[in-house]
């Protein structure tokens, strides 16, 4: 056993750590292969945020055995890729109790791994689908001493609440980046489409040709795989943007391609978005449709009313409200904020360990 002085000494190394942000906080990711993902720039960008405030980041990541980390330089940008990264795998990662990790819920199977590690470990829930997927139905958050969780949404945060009451939520709120803008150029005819699924795309563009041939000078381009500065491009050039992923958790994309100012055209999801409702009503930043059928003749109105200039100012008004509630600046002050009083509570919880120790 360790004798009073060293557990002492270790005691105030972690309270240093902590005072000079020595201290690591650290990020389990999952490795998407290069694809884009709005969940993980997420996780990603508040990473970012946090290393950008002087705090010790690092990335954390598992891979199959024979594969390589693959990460998010080509399409998320090299300052996210330049992120310290570390692999779990190679033992080089060492955990004390000054440290801060945070966990997706997807990754059900760390937080079961990671329970017996000496740091703070926090939850992030950005989709309560995985976690209910991934979670076994004996097991719950607080079995695993996990009890705190930062979300996205004040939906996830009312969800997990119903399910964990115990555990202690904060809402940071994501940011559209600043790279999604407007200029003076002037936008070309071209139809931006957002779908997971390649038969989404046909039963888009091949129906609308067939219903309306006199649009055949219009373009459809298909957005997928693209890097994040390519895909802001392509919207700042084009007029509209369709939007199809029906079990989104939040919807990146239309609000990145509001703010780059095209009118929207999004199929009805099955979750209530917070940009889109507030509690009490929808607003009309988006025009919404039900069926793909219907989605043609929506397409073929925007159309006409863009080329005779009689686009109603109520959508670019409420596109214009949405966008701006999602800036850097609100989400910089809810990370470090929450943050800073995570940590404070930390350092509180480890100097408490003094009044512990045996007396002379």
């Amino acid at each position: 056993m360790a004798d009073k002085n060293t557990v002492k000494e270790r005691i105030l190394n972690e309270i240093d750590k902590i005072d000079t942000k020595k201290n690591q906080i650290f990020f389990f990711v999952i490795d998407t292969k290069g694809n884009p993902s709005g969940s993980l720039e997420y996780i990603y960008k508040l990473a970012y945020i946090i290393n950008e405030n002087g705090y010790d980041v690092t990335m954390l990541y598992q891979v199959g055995k024979d594969e390589e980390f693959v990460g998010v330089k080509d399409w998320l940008g090299e300052k996210y890729a330049n992120l310290q990264h570390s692999s779990i795998d190679d033992g080089s990662v060492n955990v004390s109790p000054s440290d801060i990790l945070f966990i997706p819920e997807i990754y059900a199977n760390v937080m079961v791994q990671t329970k017996k590690l000496p740091c703070k470990r926090v939850a992030i829930l950005q989709n309560y689908d995985y976690l209910v997927e991934q979670m076994p139905f004996s097991v719950q958050w607080g079995d695993l001493n996990i009890l705190d969780c930062i979300t996205n949404t004040v939906g996830n945060e009312k969800l997990i609440k119903d399910i964990f009451p115990y555990v202690k939520t904060k809402v940071i709120t994501p940011y559209i980046d600043e790279m999604f803008g407007q200029t003076s150029e002037p936008k070309k005819m071209i139809i931006n489409i957002v779908a997971r699924d390649q038969s989404d795309i046909n039963k888009i563009v091949k129906p609308f040709y067939w219903k309306y041939p006199v649009y055949k000078w219009v373009s459809f381009r298909d957005l997928r795989g693209l890097s994040k500065q390519e895909f802001s491009n392509a919207l700042r050039e084009a007029e509209m943007t369709i939007w199809v992923d029906t079990d989104s958790s939040f919807g990146y994309t239309p609000l990145e391609a509001m703010k780059s100012g095209n009118i929207v055209i999004a199929k009805m999801c099955e979750k209530e978005l917070p940009w889109i409702y507030d509690g009490e009503n929808y607003n009309d930043s988006c025009i919404w449709f039900g069926s793909f059928n219907d989605a043609h003749k929506i397409i073929a109105s925007v159309i006409r009313s863009i080329i005779t200039d009689v686009v109603p100012e109520k959508v670019n008004e409420d596109a214009k409200k949405v966008v701006s509630e999602y800036t850097k600046e609100r989400t910089e002050k809810e990370i470090i904020d929450y943050l800073t009083d995570l940590i404070s509570k930390r350092r509180t919880e480890i100097e408490s360990l003094l009044n512990k120790l045996p007396n002379e």
